[in-house]
């Protein structure tokens, strides 16, 4: 029995791919599937007992410009015939007492000792390349009480190693450390992989990363700021403010806020408080595009400096969370210089823009 607490997640065409591409692999066969799609193994009695708390612990939702789910996971039974091809998959979670074979060769391949349940314990390429099996090791009694006593460090576990992939799939090109250096000089630094292109005008700085085909996918940052004295604070109708004149002014073709889906908050970047609005963008092209935006301020009073961050993604028709977490991740490097910023003129701002790159 293969299913889903909602719906089977994994499509007949899909599944006739894996079966097919499995029968005819050998021990070193490549992983399937994305990191963000998690198979659960269990017991289905035990499972019966623990699915609403595992799905509520992985598939925390996230609201892009739709509902979405940082994990999609896909319960397999431990008798399931289909078990001997999907667990090739990238992403397996196993919960199982030490007596259960699978969860012995989870140990072996660990290369350590069974440490005493209920425990974790995760090994890589178990079956396949590129696969991380990750073992919910249970006592032999109480295995629901002690399922649910690990759900808080299994997913904060997969969430840091997504965090990981993410990361190194983002600087795949390796980051661009000439330009951190270059924007230290204007006040800030950000950490941008080198596939960015960047470009300035006066105050604004932009970033974007585009698909060889633009109508695929963008990932854009910009980066602006105010003089402290001209505004004494910004509060959360400031910010959504600023966006909405930004978006007016900034782009081309010109961006509108949706009322749907606006959020604020505040977190801690770079031992800095900033103040974070979260929405949907929709642009006034003659065939609209839309997409999930970030804003923040930031104040770095050494310089006496508001900053405003702005970072949008277009991405239509697929998940957006695993381009827009790669957003939050550049946003969360943010850094003020210590040292004093360079004021330009005008005049000169313009100038030095035209003879650098530019990305729109």
């Amino acid at each position: 029995m293969f299913h889903h607490h909602r719906a089977n997640k994994l499509s007949s065409i899909t599944l006739a791919l894996i079966v097919t591409l499995a029968l005819a692999a050998c021990k070193s066969a490549q992983s399937f599937g994305d990191r963000d799609s998690i198979i659960v193994r269990a017991d289905p009695a035990l499972w019966l007992e623990v699915d609403s708390a595992v799905i509520s612990a992985l598939e925390r939702p996230v609201y892009t410009s739709r509902q979405e789910t940082e994990f999609k996971v896909t319960f397999l039974a431990d008798t399931d015939t289909l078990w001997s091809n999907l667990r090739l998959w990238k992403e397996v979670v196993v919960l199982a007492d030490a007596e259960d074979p699978v969860a012995r060769r989870v140990i072996k391949a660990s290369g350590r000792p069974a440490p005493d349940p209920p425990a974790i314990v995760q090994a890589g390429e178990v079956w396949a390349r590129g696969q991380l099996v990750t073992l919910v090791l249970l006592p032999e009694r109480r295995k629901a009480q002690a399922v649910r006593s690990q759900l808080p460090m299994l997913s904060a576990l997969l969430r840091e190693q997504y965090d990981t992939w993410i990361i190194e799939r983002m600087y795949a090109s390796g980051p661009n450390d000439s330009l951190k250096d270059v924007l230290s000089a204007y006040g800030f630094t950000l950490d941008l992989p080198r596939v960015y292109v960047h470009g300035r005008e006066d105050s604004t700085f932009r970033f974007r990363n585009v698909h060889p085909n633009p109508a695929t996918r963008i990932r854009a940052i910009l980066v602006t700021w105010e003089r402290e004295r001209d505004r004494e604070r910004v509060d959360p109708q400031d910010l959504l403010a600023w966006r909405r004149a930004g978006g007016e002014t900034l782009y081309n073709p010109p961006q509108d806020i949706l009322d749907e889906g606006i959020r604020f908050d505040t977190l801690e970047v770079g031992g800095l408080t900033a103040l974070e609005l979260r929405g949907v963008w929709q642009d006034r092209a003659s065939f609209p595009a839309a997409g999930p935006f970030i804003a923040r301020s930031i104040t770095c009073a050494d310089q006496g400096r508001i900053y405003f961050i702005d970072a949008w993604l277009y991405y239509p028709g697929d998940d957006k969370y695993p381009y827009l977490r790669q957003l939050e991740i550049i946003l969360d490097t943010f850094r003020c210089s210590e040292e004093e910023p360079l004021r330009l003129s005008r005049v000169a701002a313009r100038a030095a823009a035209a003879a650098g790159p530019a990305g729109r």
